[in-house]
């Protein structure tokens, strides 16, 4: 029941959310990227782990 709520709840809302705020997502994803290389250091981080 309530995944047909939320299918028929994003049936509605989708358009509105990928066009409107396509900018936003583009920041949403720059900012997430940018947040994991600040984070981990990219690959350095995962190399310098010791092996379990």
């Amino acid at each position: 029941m309530a995944g047909r709520m939320f299918a028929s709840w994003w049936a509605k809302v989708s358009p509105y959310y990928t066009k409107a705020y396509q900018e936003m997502w583009v920041g949403l994803g720059i900012m997430t990227y940018l947040y994991y290389k600040v984070s981990f250091g990219g690959k350095k981080a995962v190399k310098d782990k010791p092996a379990h």
